[in-house]
């Protein structure tokens, strides 16, 4: 696997825009999220994003003061300026350059003094991506290739006692064959039901989409397992889609060898 090297990101002097030249700004980005940046300001994404409520619904303590946060699949950072408002001191993490999406506009727009990488989450632990309190890697494992390897990463990034803060796709009541057709409901609910780990894994195109690993409940808490965390909190909704979320302490080191040495 060649993963580049993360490029950092860091704001600019920071300077205090007018509404009207925020606004602006604003208007010539391309946003994926649509969030408040100010009062009476919302980006013009088109999924939108409560981040007070998205972070409260995965158990993000309100005071993060003192504490090294970091946010990964951050595209415009809603996620990671939420961090930075509880006090964190807030770093971001993605594939995508924060110059083509809404992150730095963000930024700008909120004075913000979050620092931004542009790289894989398979880089981790890296530079000044170590040692820290709180992670969050909210959808996202179900975009990846390899997600346990994922978890073992970010394991690795975290110190002992750190939490982890996740939510993404889950196998709960849906499956696809590799065709794209949907499954007997029933027969599907009852085997992601078991206590037996179970992901599904298709190539890049589960929901006509860049989607390759699905997990059970059983497999998600095995994944996290083998990475060193205790999961402490994990459930799931199923209005309009299906997808888990929740909470987990790392409580040990990841388990790096696949197999004894003899």
């Amino acid at each position: 696997m060649n993963i580049a090297q993360p490029v950092k990101s860091e704001p600019s002097q920071i300077e205090e825009l007018s509404d009207e030249a925020a606004a602006g700004l604003v208007n010539r980005t391309k946003w994926y999220h649509r969030f408040e940046l100010r009062s009476g300001l919302v980006s013009p994404g088109e999924t939108e994003i409560v981040p007070l409520h998205a972070a409260n619904a995965l158990s993000v303590p309100e005071d993060l003061s003192n504490k090294i946060a970091l946010d990964i699949g951050a595209w415009d950072g809603p996620i990671t300026f939420e961090l930075e408002r509880r006090g964190a001191k807030a770093f971001a993490l993605d594939i995508q350059d924060p110059t083509r999406v809404g992150f730095d506009t963000a930024r700008r727009v909120k004075g913000s003094k979050a620092v931004h990488y542009q790289g894989s989450v398979y880089s981790l632990p890296f530079g000044e991506l170590r040692g820290l309190d709180l992670v969050v890697f909210r959808g996202m494992y179900y975009h990846l290739k390899c997600p346990l390897l994922a978890f073992e990463c970010i394991s690795s990034a975290l110190k002992i006692g750190g939490t982890l803060h996740f939510e993404g796709e889950g196998f709960i009541s849906y499956a696809e064959t590799l065709k794209g057709a949907p499954i007997d409901q029933n027969f599907a609910t009852m085997i992601a039901a078991l206590d037996v780990p179970i992901c599904l894994s298709y190539p890049n195109n589960y929901k006509k989409s860049s989607n390759w690993s699905v997990p059970n409940a059983a497999c998600l808490k095995s994944w996290m397992q083998a990475a060193g965390f205790e999961v402490r909190a994990l459930s799931a909704w199923t209005d309009g889609g299906q997808r888990y979320y929740g909470w987990a302490e790392k409580v040990s080191e990841p388990r790096n060898l696949e197999h004894p040495l003899y």
